[in-house]
C-alpha cells in the first residue's frame, strides 16, 4: 500500500517538474531571430538583390527571348551569335556582371537554337546587346521602391535591332516598425 500511496505522490507531482524544468530550460543552437527560409519565396530583408535574384532575372529574359517567334523561326539553321558585355547601369558596382552574361550565354547554349562565338569572332548573324538598370523612388516615412531592369537587344550585322525582351524585378521597403 505504501507503494502505490508513493507511486500517486510521484504522479501527481510529475507535471509539476516537468513544467518548472522547461521553463529553466536554455536551448542551445539558437541564432538570434535568424531563420531558415525557402531561397524560391523572393524574401529580402533589404532593398538589394541576391546573386541568386540577378541569374533567376537573366534566366527570365533569355527564355523569354528564346520562346519569341523570330527565334523559334530559326527551327535547326542554328545561326552563329556573340552574347556581347553586359552593361552595369545601376547604383551596384558590385554585381559580378561576368556571372549574368555568362548565364544568358549557357542557357542560349543549352537551347540548341543557336551557336554561340567568341566576341572576336569574325563570321556570325546576331549580336545580343545587353543592359542592366535600376531606378530608386523614395517616399515619406523611409519607404523606397527600386526597379530592376534587364534588357537583352539582338541586332543583326548591319545594326539593325530585330528583337528586344526585358522583365522586371521590383523591391519594396516599407515604413520601420519600432513594435
Amino acid at each position: 500500500m505504501k507503494l502505490i500511496i508513493k507511486t500517486i505522490k510521484v504522479l501527481m507531482f510529475m507535471p509539476l517538474i516537468v513544467l518548472l524544468s522547461a521553463c529553466g530550460t536554455k536551448t542551445f543552437g539558437q541564432q538570434g531571430g535568424v531563420a531558415m527560409i525557402d531561397a524560391n519565396t523572393g524574401a529580402h530583408l533589404q532593398t538589394k538583390l541576391t546573386m541568386a535574384d540577378y541569374l533567376r532575372l537573366t534566366e527570365t529574359v533569355t527564355n523569354k527571348m528564346l520562346a519569341t517567334p523570330f527565334v523559334q523561326s530559326w527551327g535547326s539553321k542554328r545561326p552563329k551569335l556573340i552574347v556581347g558585355n553586359l552593361l552595369n547601369n545601376t547604383d551596384d558596382e558590385s554585381i559580378r556582371m561576368r556571372d549574368l552574361h555568362d548565364r544568358i550565354q549557357e542557357v542560349i547554349f543549352n537551347s540548341g537554337l543557336a551557336r554561340i562565338v567568341d566576341s572576336s569572332a569574325t563570321s556570325f548573324k546576331y549580336i545580343i546587346k545587353s543592359e542592366l538598370t535600376s531606378t530608386r523612388q523614395y517616399g515619406s516615412n523611409n519607404q523606397e521602391l527600386v526597379i530592376f531592369t534587364l534588357q537583352l537587344k539582338m541586332f543583326k550585322l548591319d545594326g539593325e535591332l530585330v528583337l528586344q525582351q526585358s522583365d522586371d524585378l521590383a523591391l519594396a521597403k516599407a515604413e520601420r516598425r519600432l513594435f
